[in-house]
Formats: C-alpha cells, sequence, structure tokens
C-alpha cells in the first residue's frame, strides 16, 4: 500500500522533500550570517577597546597637549613643551651628513653586553629598525652625544641589555673623528617627556636611551662620561 502511495504521490512526495532542503539551507545560511556578523562586532568592539586604552596612555596634561606620533620623534619639541630645555645644535664644524656611516665608522660598542652595533642619523622607526639611532638635535663628537635604541619585539634590540649597565661600566664611541671612551655614572628611569637628558652639556657625556617594558609612560636612561 506504501508503495502504491509514493509510486501514486510521487511528485508531491518529492516537491515536499525540495522544500524542506531549501528551507534548511536558508536557515544554516542565516546562522552563519549571524555568526559573521557577532565574530565582525566583537573584532570591532576589541580593537575600540585598544584604541581607547592606547588613547588613555598616551594622554598628556590638557594645557600641554601635543600628539605624540612616535615614541622618539621630535623630541626637542616635546621638551620645549614639557621642561623648556635649551639645546644646542650641531657646531658649525660638525656636519652629520660628515659622520653617516660609509665606512663603518659611527658605532657603538658596550663590552660589558657584547654589544658592537652601528649608529645611523635619526630616531625614526625605519633608523632602529637596523641601528641604533642618534638624536639629530644632539651632537656628534663634542659635548652629548645622544643615542636610541630597541629593547624588544624587534629584529634589532641593540639596547635590550642597557639595564645591566652599573656605574664604572665602559660605553665606546666609535667615528670618523676618532674613539672616546666613556664610564657610566647614571642609570635612571625617567618619565617619556622628560627629555632634558639630551640636551648638551659642556663635558663630553653619551646618553643611551630605550623604553621600559610594559611602561609606556617611562624611559629608560644610560649616561655615561668621557674618561
Amino acid at each position: 500500500y506504501v508503495l502504491k502511495y509514493v509510486e501514486k504521490n510521487s511528485k508531491t512526495i518529492t516537491l515536499i522533500i525540495v522544500t524542506i532542503l531549501i528551507i534548511a539551507v536558508c536557515i544554516l545560511l542565516d546562522f552563519l550570517n549571524i555568526q559573521l556578523h557577532t565574530n565582525k562586532n566583537n573584532s570591532n568592539i576589541y580593537k575600540g577597546e585598544i584604541t581607547r586604552y592606547a588613547y588613555e596612555q598616551r594622554k598628556v596634561p590638557d594645557e600641554k597637549t601635543i600628539k605624540l606620533e612616535d615614541s622618539f620623534l621630535k623630541p626637542m619639541q616635546i621638551a620645549a613643551i614639557y621642561e623648556n630645555t635649551n639645546v644646542n645644535t650641531l657646531n658649525e664644524e660638525e656636519n652629520i651628513e660628515d659622520i653617516l656611516d660609509v665606512e663603518n665608522k659611527w658605532r657603538i660598542e658596550i663590552p660589558k653586553i657584547s654589544l658592537n652595533a652601528p649608529i645611523k642619523s635619526g630616531t625614526t622607526q625605519d633608523v632602529l629598525a637596523v641601528a641604533v639611532g642618534h638624536f639629530e638635535e644632539s651632537n656628534v663628537w663634542n659635548g652629548n652625544v645622544a643615542l636610541a635604541g630597541h629593547n624588544r619585539g624587534y629584529n634589532c634590540n641593540f639596547f635590550e641589555k642597557i639595564k645591566y649597565l652599573e656605574e664604572g661600566d665602559k660605553i665606546i664611541y666609535h667615528t670618523k673623528y676618532g674613539i672616546r671612551e666613556y664610564e657610566v655614572v647614571l642609570s635612571k628611569i625617567i618619565k617619556q617627556t622628560d627629555w632634558s637628558y639630551i640636551a648638551n652639556t659642556n663635558d663630553n657625556r653619551i646618553t643611551l636611551i630605550t623604553c621600559v617594558e610594559n611602561m609606556y609612560e617611562y624611559r629608560r636612561c644610560i649616561q655615561a662620561v668621557e674618561i
């Protein structure tokens, strides 16, 4: 009887089965679409939280608001606002272009941490990705030589171990003008807006600046004087 009924109503049964399949496919597509939008919304919320956190971490007092596009960019503009620091530029006889590392002469060497790294002009991310960066506002030979470098998270983390430097450790500075040796006299955590430590000095010294792990608002500062 069943077989006769199926044979007699085969078209109707086929239509019912096709309809059920179409409905099932539509339900599945709707479910996938809902999941996609949910994930997208969660992603946007997460990105929004990151953006908000980053903004809060980068906030500065309202009366001194500036745009900190990069940790090491335009340090003298920051110093002028926060510290009123007067920084001497290069002496007339000291042309920064003359000391570029054409013959691999512009280098920093720190025996204690087995560092021997090239130095390049500027502190942009492109420079710091391949070398220790030189703050262009500081001198290259006489006075205060100020350098910046990454300490983690990049291919070149030349300043990764400067946190281990102590008073009396030696820093050797190589340039086309000659070689100078310095002795560490200061290892200090400073505010990211305190750029007074790279201001020019009457004595010959070298200053190393890098980030502090998980502390965006602070920098590690190492200073050494000529010996």
